[in-house]
């Protein structure tokens, strides 16, 4: 989830612009985007900044360059010292930086990454120390919301041989009636259901203006249906989204993320320097882009916090900028969005690809996974 295409001079983009660090991880399928995209060698790439999860899990596929962008400086700093992390420290000091592992001498580590910072973004840091101690990889105000969940009702946890049953079963019929029998017990629907309401959500997750343009909706029922779908309709054996959920934010390393897997982070410093991070309104970057500047534009799910006049006009800018034959991908979440039909000899919704990666988003908070395509002129 992103914060980086608000409308300009708004009271929304002042709150998320205010410097609250978001999201401390990317709760979207990097699958998704790998796929959507096609991403190949030599491409340069549009990614909102969020948490910077999905930037690096894209930029192992060795695209030529990544600009990653996003409105929130706490967002962009963030990316900025995993990247100056990559580039300094050894994998395990790496991850005890992050907060991802025990480590006492995270300061220290900090100090060795330092030089390397942004100004800009070594001065949020430096301002945030107490962040870096508590680590930063549960900070993130999504994160703690989630992870909440359990601490708020341990009675709705699942016992330890049932999850591990959850993860280890591959017969999908044998997987439901397990969920049903000892994983969606009353216990849980009762908490999940007080717990992620729409109000909830908005004040304590995210922010009333990140719901601006949410109807009325049963944000609870919602999320209850889609874990469930998550759990039972596709396989949850290396579903890290899915663990990280009912660990409270813990993530199995060998099948987490890519850009933390032991086995990748020699590529990860080797491409870091590929990456720029630009702390700017979305709408604002594009309009300052020539045309033709990119091979694909990952955009979160930044359509869905404007009107729908500005997420036409986003897109049009789009069209313009991202090369033909270039991809344009992105999520709904609760409020639809794609281009209008106004574009459509611009930008070609490719909605095969999106339906059949939609019915394999892991992450599973989403309604829906889109994919366009822009069309020569």
């Amino acid at each position: 989830m992103s914060t980086a295409a608000l409308p300009s001079r708004s009271e929304a983009t002042a709150v998320l612009a205010g410097g609250e660090l978001r999201y401390s991880t990317v709760w979207e399928d990097h699958l998704l985007l790998e796929s959507g995209l096609g991403v190949r060698a030599g491409d340069e790439l549009l990614v909102i900044a969020s948490a910077g999860c999905n930037v690096l899990n894209l930029l192992l596929r060795a695209p030529r360059r990544v600009v990653a962008v996003d409105v929130n400086p706490a967002q962009t700093a963030l990316l900025d010292l995993k990247l100056a992390a990559a580039r300094t420290l050894e994998h395990r000091q790496f991850l005890a930086l992050l907060g991802i592992r025990d480590g006492s001498d995270r300061l220290a580590l900090y100090d060795r990454v330092r030089p390397l910072l942004p100004a800009a973004s070594r001065a949020w840091w430096d301002a945030h120390t107490a962040t870096l101690l508590a680590g930063v990889h549960s900070a993130g105000r999504l994160d703690a919301f989630i992870a909440g969940f359990w601490r708020a009702h341990p009675e709705a946890a699942p016992d330890a041989p049932a999850l591990e049953r959850l993860f280890a079963l591959d017969d999908a019929p044998a997987r439901a009636r397990l969920v049903d029998e000892a994983i969606f017990t009353p216990a849980l629907v009762r908490a999940f259901e007080r717990y992620f309401t729409r109000d909830s959500l908005a004040g304590r997750g995210r922010d009333p203006a990140q719901m601006r343009f949410v109807e009325e909706t049963d944000v609870a029922a919602y999320l209850l249906t889609r874990l469930r779908w998550a759990c039972t309709a596709i396989p949850t054996r290396g579903n890290f989204y899915l663990e990280r959920f009912f660990s409270g934010g813990a993530w199995p390393l060998d099948q987490g993320p890519p850009y933390l897997r032991p086995a990748a982070f020699g590529r990860l410093r080797a491409l870091a320097g590929r990456v720029e991070t630009v702390t700017e309104e979305l709408d604002t970057y594009l309009h300052a882009c020539a045309a033709r500047s990119w091979s694909g534009a990952a955009l979160s799910d930044v359509f869905e916090y404007l009107p729908a006049e500005a997420s036409d006009a986003l897109f049009a800018r789009l069209a313009e900028v991202v090369r033909p034959g270039g991809r344009v991908a992105y999520w709904n979440f609760l409020v639809p969005r794609e281009s209008p039909a106004s574009l459509r000899h611009r930008l070609r919704p490719l909605a095969s690809l999106s339906s059949a990666l939609s019915a394999r988003d892991r992450a599973w908070f989403y309604s829906a996974f889109r994919v366009e395509e822009v069309r020569p002129r």
